[in-house]
């Protein structure tokens, strides 16, 4: 079960690449201007060339809303983590670039099959921390994760930055 990534695995890019193969990865995937109605979606893609399936989605998990746009989804599980053993990356976040949602994915139980573990809403990123338009995740040192963002729950271009609590996912 190659999906699930311990960061203390890979204290160094050469460690990284010295590592096992994944044999899953992750794409956020979004129909925006696209003419499709649909809820973005995760895509699982089969890592493994030794499979039938090698390169091919193999698993979509649809988010539950229309027009999130899921931008870039991640928790980096980079040096900033290394020294924290018991630090798990089994969870994938995905914010919404438009809806300004963070949804919270479960890889680590089916790697090959995630599932939506906890949905942030909008009302909650606009509320509690005045902010918007949600981009890029970040780890932080201490276990929590950052997502930057662009704006302000007014779509004013105030940019800055939403914590997570890194083992709740709460705001």
């Amino acid at each position: 079960d190659r999906c699930r990534v311990q960061c203390y695995e890979y204290p160094t890019c050469p460690d990284a690449v010295k590592a096992p193969r994944e044999e899953g990865g992750f794409v956020a995937c979004t129909y925006r201007g696209t003419g499709i109605d649909q809820p973005d979606f995760l895509a699982t893609i089969d890592l493994n060339p030794r499979s039938p399936y090698y390169s091919q989605v193999i698993h979509r998990l649809p988010v539950p809303n229309l027009k999130d746009e899921l931008h870039s989804s991640g928790w980096s599980a980079g040096r900033t983590c290394f020294d924290n053993v018991t630090t798990r990356r089994n969870k994938l976040i995905l914010p919404g670039l438009i809806s300004s949602r963070i949804y919270v994915v479960d890889v680590g139980s089916q790697c090959r099959a995630p599932k939506l573990y906890k949905t942030i809403e909008p009302v909650d990123v606009f509320w509690k921390c005045n902010k918007g338009y949600l981009g890029v995740v970040h780890s932080l040192p201490n276990g929590d994760i950052l997502i930057a963002n662009m704006g302000d729950a007014a779509g004013n271009g105030k940019g800055g930055f939403v914590v997570l609590d890194g083992e709740t996912f709460e705001l």
